[in-house]
């Protein structure tokens, strides 16, 4: 009988970990399941957002011949059975599996008040470009000063010159950036016109107000909400041990703390202690990792503990300027960046790396896709190891 592993989400890390699993393993049977029959970019929602062409790529596309799509909405998971319940236009389908990857990523947003908006999932976003008009837009307010806020605002100022737009950030905007890159932020955005409020506490967001705590406002028409991410809580319902974002915490291998033939890649993972963020860039090593891992389970070698060492951030500022931060391994930022045109430049190289990396992923014959290595996740020392065989937990 083959080993069946099944994998939760054909988000990044979810396809690349079937295509890398598949090709290293001839004889066991991987199942991707995923809500949705087209790969989506997240990378890229602030430009959807904002109305530029998408692109739309199915998954079916994107994975090997002999990997098993099934679409449909997972329902339950029961790691003590080794069973997954998925919702299907079939009906209802229950998998048995030897391994299991949760690779669902982060779909939700810390809802501020009802009414507010998100382009967080694909569900956000879509219901976004539904009930909101660039001509109704007036003033708009972005809470959160990070990546996504950042992005979303360059997008659309400049796309929409006339919106009136604030950023509202209760810490320090762009803290992740080091002191020349904040400033090149803040500079862009004063010559696009786009306010900043930060370090400032917040009282109460009401529907077309904010009121901080000093007794001040701030008037908008239309919220979005870019303050983080949050996974799913079917993980934390079906009996893991999760954090406030509902990440399952994970072992050095990426495993469940519970259940050993249980692995987690992307956003949904939380290793302790480690530097990782969530998002693409960590994303798609987990998800090579994982497959890895897997492989050297089945051929009984020896594990190593994941690795991944940060070399930079980058963001863009609309279609023709950009910022590359270059980093420490920790992802400290490093007093040296790329602007402007070039930092653009490389921001598109690398969004359109990640759809090479799964397309050849799934191509080549030999394992693709690399990552920076070198700085250990976590101190393995006295952690002992011994292969586990399927089923185990």
């Amino acid at each position: 009988m083959k080993t069946k592993v099944l994998i939760l989400g054909a988000g990044y890390a979810g396809i690349l970990c079937a295509n890398r699993l598949q090709k290293q393993n001839k004889d066991i049977e991987v199942v991707l399941i995923s809500n949705s029959e087209f790969f989506h970019e997240r990378i890229r929602f602030h430009e959807l957002a904002s109305r530029r062409n998408e692109k739309k790529m199915k998954v079916q596309d994107l994975i090997r011949k002999k990997i098993q799509f099934t679409i449909g909405k997972i329902t339950k998971i029961s790691p003590n059975s080794n069973e997954v319940e998925v919702k299907s236009n079939f009906g209802p389908i229950v998998y048995n599996y030897d391994y299991l990857v949760v690779a669902i990523g982060s779909q939700n947003t810390k809802t501020q008040i009802d009414g507010e908006n998100s382009i967080q999932s694909k569900e956000s976003l879509e219901s976004f470009l539904k009930t909101k008009s660039p001509e109704g837009i007036g003033h708009l307010c972005i809470l959160g000063g990070g990546l996504t806020g950042i992005e979303f605002a360059s997008e659309w100022k400049e796309k929409y010159p006339n919106t009136n737009i604030t950023i509202v950030d209760q810490n320090l905007f762009a803290k992740s950036f080091s002191t020349l890159g904040r400033d090149y932020i803040k500079n862009k955005f004063e010559s696009l016109g786009i306010g900043v409020i930060e370090s400032k506490r917040i009282e109460k967001i009401e529907k077309n107000k904010i009121r901080f705590q000093d007794q001040t406002e701030l008037h908008y028409d239309t919220l979005m909400n870019c303050t983080g991410f949050q996974v799913h809580d079917l993980l934390k319902k079906s009996g893991f041990k999760t954090n406030d974002s509902n990440q399952v915490y994970v072992d050095p291998f990426l495993r469940s703390k519970q259940y050993k033939n249980v692995y987690v890649a992307g956003d949904a993972a939380k290793l302790e202690p480690s530097h990782l963020r969530m998002g693409c860039v960590t994303a798609l090593p987990m998800g090579a990792y994982v497959a890895d891992t897997i492989s050297n389970v089945l051929h009984n070698r020896n594990l190593s503990p994941f690795e991944f060492h940060f070399f930079g951030r980058c963001v863009s500022l609309g279609r023709n300027d950009g910022l590359i931060q270059w980093t420490n391994f920790d992802d400290s930022p490093k007093e040296k960046i790329i602007k402007g045109m070039l930092g653009a430049l490389i921001k598109e190289c690398v969004n359109r790396f990640t759809l090479i990396s799964l397309r050849l992923e799934k191509y080549l014959p030999f394992r693709f896709y690399f990552w920076p290595q070198g700085n250990p996740q976590i101190n393995p020392i006295g952690f002992e190891e011994k292969v586990i065989q399927r089923g185990e937990t």
